[in-house]
């Protein structure tokens, strides 16, 4: 009954996934930055710089929305829409988590980079990606429609 497992995942605790990062910085992917993996080689550089300053955040997931808010007003600095979501990664010795979006404007792809120590990257990876996994479930279970595969 389709219709009682949709009123117990309201009855879940809607926020899976919360966590203390540090925002390092967001890279748009361009000519020379292809993929999350040159984004993270680029910061790799500009940290050995001393070009980086992060900003404590709170990533989050609240309803169908990634969120990045202040650690101290907890007020909402960017926040993403689930499906412009594209996938997760981690580089520099499980440190930094690259989570890919979708631009709507100007059009392309964003590399938004964290700096994981609390509890390694790739702890949070996999638990946003079980996140996003849950959430379009729930969405294809909210429209009634089964997507298979």
């Amino acid at each position: 009954d389709q219709r009682k497992d949709y009123g117990q995942t309201l009855l879940k605790p809607q926020n899976d996934f919360q966590h203390h990062v540090e925002h390092l910085l967001t890279m748009h992917l361009e000519q020379d930055l292809r993929s999350a993996e040159d984004c993270l080689g680029r910061l790799k550089g500009l940290e050995e710089q001393g070009r980086i300053w992060g900003q404590n955040v709170i990533l989050e997931v609240k309803d169908q929305e990634l969120v990045l808010r202040d650690v101290e007003s907890k007020e909402e600095l960017e926040s993403f829409p689930l499906e412009s979501v594209q996938g997760c990664s981690t580089g520099l010795d499980n440190t930094v988590l690259a989570i890919s979006v979708q631009d709507r404007n100007p059009p392309g792809t964003s590399v938004l980079l964290f700096q994981c120590e609390r509890l390694g990257a790739e702890t949070l990876r996999s638990s946003l990606e079980k996140v996003l996994r849950q959430k379009k479930e729930e969405q294809s279970h909210h429209y009634g429609h089964r997507y298979t595969g």
